[in-house]
């Protein structure tokens, strides 16, 4: 299974059944708002749902990571697509490991937090609506972060709007300044020990060296049609059961 091979991977198994590598470029690619959905199933299908569900083959952290990434995901497939938004997908031959939805920037001159935290600043450049990974794939939610830096340019002010209280400790620790009503700012300008620049000129973590894990056949993975997206959508091959979101949330009895 899936899984499986990205734990051999991520432990340097001669097991995994896909060879990885590391590569100089991240295997970001962006996709159309049907794929996104598509792909977005995955992230609370049964594989994602095996791990939340089995700390003692895992670990307890990387089970709840599970667990919330299920969450997130289910949630995030009930969200209307905005006028503008772009999809990406962080991918390891044709899996996704890691997806991102941004919506347009906005001015926010004159907002009460933007003379207090950056009165230099005039506009947000883009907004993190959704992101969502893998819990087996170490870092990969700050791949896709400084994936859409590079996209933002030369003095980028993103914003992020995350979908659980579990992802704003990070965010933190990233530089995002929280600005209120569950909006976070980064200037990766201001913090040079968090984000620098590379010998290309793009955005990139200060701590981390510009190596990306990737399966060696790495293809991009395929838009859809309009009826193949309804057909995948109108079918349970995620395994998705209401109870268990119900038992996450202690709206019922917990079925062990």
């Amino acid at each position: 299974m899936f899984r499986e091979s990205l734990a051999g991977a991520a432990s340097g198994s001669s097991s995994a059944r896909r060879p990885y590598s590391l590569t100089s470029e991240p295997p970001i690619y962006e996709i159309d708002s049907d794929t996104f959905r598509q792909e977005l199933r995955n992230f609370y299908g049964v594989d994602v749902k095996h791990i939340a569900d089995n700390p003692q083959e895992y670990s307890d952290f990387v089970s709840s990571k599970a667990d919330s990434t299920a969450m997130v995901a289910r949630v995030g497939a009930t969200e209307n697509d905005k006028s503008g938004s772009q999809y990406f997908s962080y991918q390891l031959g044709d899996r996704s490991v890691g997806l991102l939805r941004t919506d347009p920037g906005f001015r926010i001159k004159g907002e009460e937090w933007q003379q207090e935290h950056f009165p230099d600043r005039k506009n947000i450049s883009s907004v993190v609506a959704l992101r969502v990974t893998h819990p087996l794939v170490e870092n990969a939610g700050d791949i896709l972060l400084e994936h859409q830096l590079r996209l933002d340019g030369e003095r980028p002010l993103l914003m992020s709007r995350p979908s659980n209280d579990e992802a704003k400790p990070r965010l933190q620790q990233m530089g995002f300044v929280d600005v209120g009503e569950n909006q976070f700012v980064l200037d990766p300008r201001r913090h040079p020990d968090k984000w620098t620049k590379n010998d290309q000129d793009e955005w990139q973590r200060a701590d981390k060296p510009r190596l990306y894990l990737q399966a060696e056949s790495e293809d991009p993975i395929e838009g859809t049609d309009e009826g193949s997206c309804e057909e995948y959508i109108g079918s349970d091959s995620s395994g998705d059961d209401p109870s268990w979101y119900f038992n996450r949330l202690n709206l019922g009895p917990r079925i062990n």
